[in-house]
């Protein structure tokens, strides 16, 4: 977004929403503006908020959208709202989670609503970044600084705040039942798509073609036990885990960069080259347009596509 924070605090043009500064966290692909909310009755929040947030289907591009948000999230942040927020919550996490206790560790702390530290505040885990995920998973706005300064010491950390805004629903990005997932593997007959071999048949996954860093709320997966097979197979292919790491990883890039990835260090494409599409979305249900090409997308649709470009040019 090219504009200065004074140019955008002209335009919003409001004086009980005091910007401070635009932010991103660029390994989630998130972005942020850092703001304070001031209520009429002198009651103020400070922190961050999200403006785009891939897990709650946010993805404000212009200055004019993200003025129209901040305007509507505004009645989120008096005491009244905040404290009932919280109230809300931690019945939700008494009464219906609490057999995720890992996760529920780092949630209640997270519900003071301050920036919490994860070094020094969050719970003493190795995997808090898998725990974060989860909540973010659950439907909740999380905001991350990665050099936020620890209070009372000299020295920075990563911190996470959660911002009190409504719960976009327990969902995540792709909800697979381990039926689901069993039928997937067999209908794709356990073939490692990456590889080509079925020799080792452990840890495969299901991955979605279509990259979740591009989907938005219209666009997130269910995918029911009895889906037909031809969609299985039109959706899903296999990988292990590291792959599929991997391949979360080139997307990642190619949303934030708009080159593509290649597969094996081969520089081909069987549709398209290197470039995202200009007139192609980022995000949505038209933007897999844009990844239809590319070798991670359909591993298998390269490998012919590549196999028939060498035959055809010997």
């Amino acid at each position: 977004m090219e504009i200065t924070i004074e140019e955008f605090s002209e335009l919003l043009d409001n004086k009980y929403i005091i910007v401070e500064a635009f932010r991103e966290h660029s390994k989630a692909s998130e972005k942020y503006i850092d703001v304070t909310f001031v209520q009429k009755d002198g009651y103020t929040w400070k922190g961050s908020i999200p403006y785009f947030y891939r897990r709650t289907g946010l993805f404000i591009e212009t200055a004019n959208d993200l003025v129209d948000y901040l305007n509507e999230i505004y009645p989120h942040f008096t005491k009244n709202e905040i404290e009932k927020f919280q109230a809300t919550e931690k019945k939700r996490w008494n009464d219906e989670m609490s057999g995720k206790k890992t996760t529920k560790g780092f949630f209640d702390k997270l519900l003071d609503l301050d920036w919490n530290s994860v070094k020094y505040d969050l719970p003493n885990n190795p995997n808090w970044a898998r725990r974060i995920q989860d909540i973010k998973e659950f439907g909740y706005t999380l905001a991350t600084d990665t050099r936020r300064t620890v209070k009372g010491k000299y020295e920075t950390d990563t911190h996470i705040l959660l911002v009190p805004l409504p719960k976009g629903g327990v969902t995540g990005y792709e909800v697979m039942s381990p039926a689901f997932k069993a039928k997937a593997i067999a209908v794709m007959e356990s073939i490692n798509v990456y590889e080509f071999s079925k020799a080792n048949k452990h840890g495969l996954l299901p991955d979605h073609k279509f990259p979740e860093i591009r989907w938005d709320e219209e666009t997130r997966a269910e995918n029911p036990d009895e889906m037909p097979e031809k969609e299985i197979k039109e959706k899903f292919q296999l990988v292990d885990n590291q792959r599929n790491q991997q391949k979360r990883e080139v997307c990642r890039k190619c949303f934030q960069t708009g080159k593509r990835g290649t597969l094996y260090g081969i520089n081909f494409f069987y549709q398209g080259n290197e470039n995202w599409p200009d007139d192609i979305p980022k995000v949505g249900k038209d933007a897999e347009k844009g990844c239809v090409g590319c070798g991670w997308y359909d591993i298998q649709k390269w490998r012919e596509s590549l196999n028939q470009f060498i035959e055809e040019n010997k």
